[in-house]
């Protein structure tokens, strides 16, 4: 601990020395536009949302639920970390391809945690694909996909730079938060082969919500590493190995999702660990436009343990995995083809179980550029699933997966897209602490999702705008008649979403709008979805505006302000276990600010305040667990109340 501090007081003291000895170096005014990643459109081919390397960095993200906070069709709510789970268009991480670099993050240990945890500050963007997509989003993309991607080398070096290192502190007030990292990196001279090597190391009490009650099971103590080395083989081919350790521990509810209850859910000692080691190997021909090959190569291993009345209860999910694809340009067609396959291992420590299952697939897509007007894609996959469950059933199902979509270009700024989409899902090995006390049913056979969706985009250099429509189904979902049921099976009815989305982007000279609205209804037969009954298949989340303004007084100096509005969604009448319940979920606004400055001339040091929850609001988001208190046998039902406000302040020095 000794050290972990003089390590704080060393970077602070760094930023204020070199700030003062250096002068205060303010940049002519000049029109810089704010980066981020530019969307064009909703068609079947690209991206839905992105989350760029500079909003990370204005917002000094440290959890899911910050990453994705402004993102109207993605949230992750909570202020455990264990316990956040991602959303997409209210579908649930059960039902997301989720990768990092490439690598699958394909299970959960346990079911009131959530199956990723991730560092923010090691990421270059994340993408989001929401809704059933094309072939290539991966097996199992019911809901959509999510793929975290991390920086090398070459995003910290400086072109006439060979080697460098990065030292930064981060402060937080809510809960007296000190966060620590190092990196160093290089390259050789010949540029081929560069590397970078990153130490993370974070603590904080447990944080307050916006009534300045404490949140208990909050606390957390974080160790991250990640190393990752890439090399040019030749002139067309790269090859990139990276391995990541991230180590998590505090006294945390043992239901994390779940707020704290002085008999049901108290504070346990707890330690979470994900180790993710992925190769990637590139090949592209220059003199051959049939030749583009990817391969990614993984193994990611998640492990819990935990302590319940004295008795500690660990486990862990395992993955192995490959990705192969080509691109070939042919004519007007540029078709995209390849394989996946995953090996999962989910084991119980305490009662020596396993369940062990893998999928493959083939897949091809076909992007035809049919005129200068209209782009059409389609493609197909098929995906195999195998699962040896935990009392030796042998359970093997399969598909086919079509899509299709187009883009038709009215003129050089109007374009509109129709996009149809199913996907598949086999029955996977289940989160390590369930092999003790639930099994499959005999007859479970793959959930299957069709996603229908229609947009139209307009495109300037000063405005983007984009509307779109979209009908989502889940059927034969895999999943308990109870949340406190015994037997996964297929549920007699198909969870289907409605909704809608409007994306507003304008730029006038160094000033960034922008306003993102998305709405939709889930429901399961009569009922809407919840996260307390459904968990991590899907969830209701109200309709959600998120507005934000970025200005760039120069080069040098930048400030930002975002708000989140979320309607409520009132009177849910829920018929659990033949016991009728009805329950709210309050709607709430909050307000976050950003300055983010670079004194030095030569741009070495960066400094940035953020201010979370503004106004100190008191909310319970809609990406948690309801509240069912006010029911009897339900009084710890209840996720964690979000962290009131919170002011970060950072100091990041390059040299």
């Amino acid at each position: 601990m000794l050290s972990y501090r003089l390590f704080s007081k060393s970077i602070l003291a760094i930023a204020i020395s070199q700030t003062v000895l250096s002068g205060v170096a303010i940049a002519e005014d000049t029109t810089v536009l704010i980066d981020e990643i530019k969307i064009e459109g909703r068609a079947i081919t690209e991206l839905d949302q992105a989350v760029s390397d500079t909003e990370i960095s204005q917002s000094q993200a440290t959890t899911l639920s910050e990453l994705f906070k402004n993102k109207s069709e993605v949230s992750a709510g909570g202020p455990v970390k264990m316990g956040q789970k991602i959303y997409v268009r209210n579908i649930g991480e059960d039902s997301l391809n989720i990768t990092v670099d490439g690598a699958e993050q394909a299970g959960a240990i346990f079911h009131h945690a959530g199956r990723l945890s991730v560092e923010p500050e090691l990421l270059k963007r994340v993408e989001i694909e929401a809704g059933a997509a094309n072939a290539t989003a991966g097996p199992g993309a019911l809901g959509g996909s999510v793929r975290f991607i991390t920086k090398d080398a070459s995003d910290l070096l400086k072109d006439n730079q060979n080697i460098g290192a990065l030292l930064k502190s981060t402060y937080s007030t809510n809960g007296n938060s000190l966060k620590n990292s190092a990196t160093i990196y290089g390259r050789t001279s010949s540029g081929n082969t560069q590397a970078m090597l990153s130490i993370i190391s974070g603590q904080h009490d447990n944080y307050e919500d916006g009534n300045s009650d404490e949140i208990g099971g909050s606390e957390s103590e974080e160790e991250l590493g990640f190393l990752k080395v890439k090399t040019h083989l030749t002139d067309e081919q790269t090859l990139s190995i990276s391995h990541e350790n991230l180590t998590e521990e505090g006294d945390v509810n043992y239901k994390p999702e779940w707020a704290t209850h002085s008999t049901k859910n108290v504070t346990e000692p707890t330690t979470a660990d994900r180790e993710t080691t992925t190769l990637n190997y590139d090949f592209t021909n220059r003199d051959n436009d049939l030749i583009d090959t990817s391969i990614t190569v993984y193994r990611t291993k998640n492990q819990q343990e935990r302590e319940y009345s004295g008795t500690s209860y660990s486990g862990y999910f395992e993955t192995l995995g490959l990705t192969l694809e080509n691109t070939s340009l042919i004519s007007s067609h540029q078709l995209t083809y390849g394989l996946n396959y995953r090996d999962d291992t989910s084991y119980y420590i305490n009662s020596d179980l396993s369940e062990t299952g893998n999928v493959a697939g083939l897949y091809i897509q076909d992007t035809i550029d049919l005129s200068d007007k209209l782009i059409l894609s389609t493609g197909l996959r098929y995906d195999q699933y195998e699962l040896t469950d935990v009392n030796g059933q042998e359970l093997s199902d399969g598909g086919l997966s079509p899509n299709i979509g187009t883009t038709y270009h009215i003129n050089d700024t109007l374009n509109v897209t129709a996009n149809y989409a199913q996907a598949l899902r086999g029955a996977e090995a289940k989160d390590a602490f369930k092999l003790d006390s639930s099994s499959n049913s005999s007859d479970l056979t793959a959930e299957t999702s069709e996603n229908i969706e229609l947009g139209i985009n307009y495109n300037t250099n000063r405005l983007e705008v984009g509307f779109g429509v979209y009908q989502s189904t889940i059927n034969d979902v895999i999943g308990l008649t109870l949340p406190w049921g015994k037997v996964y099976t297929n549920l007699e009815d198909p969870i289907e979403t409605n909704g809608y989305y409007l994306d507003v982007t304008y730029r006038l000279n160094s000033l960034i709008a922008g306003l993102h609205f998305h709405s939709a209804d889930t429901v399961s037969g009569d009922d809407i979805v919840t996260r307390y009954v459904y968990g991590s298949t899907a969830n209701s989340i109200g309709d959600t505006l998120a507005l934000s303004l970025d200005y760039e007084f120069n080069k040098k100096f930048k400030v930002g302000w975002s708000a989140e509005m979320v309607k409520g969604i009132h009177d849910i009448d829920l018929d659990v276990g033949g016991t009728e319940l009805n329950i709210d979920k309050p709607g709430y606004t909050t307000h976050d600010i950003y300055a983010q400055w670079v004194p030095l001339k030569d741009d070495s040091l960066t400094l940035t305040l953020t201010v979370n929850n503004l106004f100190d609001k008191e909310y319970l988001s809609h990406a948690s667990v309801a509240d069912y208190t006010d029911h009897t046998g339900y009084e710890a039902i209840i996720g964690s109340y979000e962290a009131g406000r919170d002011i970060r302040l950072s100091a990041a020095y390059k040299f």
